[in-house]
């Protein structure tokens, strides 16, 4: 029984292998033709006689309304599209420009208020600079009137004595 058994598990194997190499020739056959008729017809597209008449027909197919609103459809889109693209670049520039524009003014004011801060200490150190000046002034002028004073009181004890 189990030989019975293994010799037609043997030959189910043996059919099913046969069906299998024959649809694979089947498949490769199919698949050659195919291939035959896609030469046959590229070679008559390029210098045959299908030539012409996929030209006239791909013109009269493009002179059709539908095919002509999705060209202007397509071409609407695009011009579109590169609008936007050239719209976003200029506002790309002008906001780097911008941007540039107001660092140069920040640049500028800092450098200006900079600038006024030296000026108001300098004018401080001037102005304490002449206060200072103008106190020795007045202790020099003190200590000459006390100086003369002093040398007058001195002259008029000499006369008296």
């Amino acid at each position: 029984m189990q030989v019975v058994f293994h010799k037609q598990q043997r030959v189910r194997e043996r059919d099913l292998r046969e069906r299998q190499k024959l649809e694979r020739v089947r498949q490769e056959r199919e698949l050659e033709e195919e291939r035959r008729v896609e030469k046959e017809v590229e070679q008559r597209l390029k210098c045959g006689d299908l030539r012409e008449k996929v030209v006239a027909r791909v013109l009269e197919l493009l002179k059709t309304e539908e095919v002509q609103d999705k060209i202007s459809r397509l071409t609407e889109a695009r011009v579109a599209a590169r609008r936007r693209e050239l719209m976003a670049e200029v506002d790309k520039e002008r906001e780097e420009a911008v941007a540039s524009a107001r660092r140069a003014e920040e640049d500028r004011l800092s450098q200006q208020q900079n600038l006024q801060m030296i000026l108001k200490e300098n004018a401080r150190k001037v102005a304490a600079e002449a206060m200072k000046r103008a106190e020795e002034e007045r202790r020099a002028q003190r200590e000459r009137e006390a100086e003369l004073l002093r040398l007058r009181e001195e002259q008029k004890r000499l006369r008296t004595l």
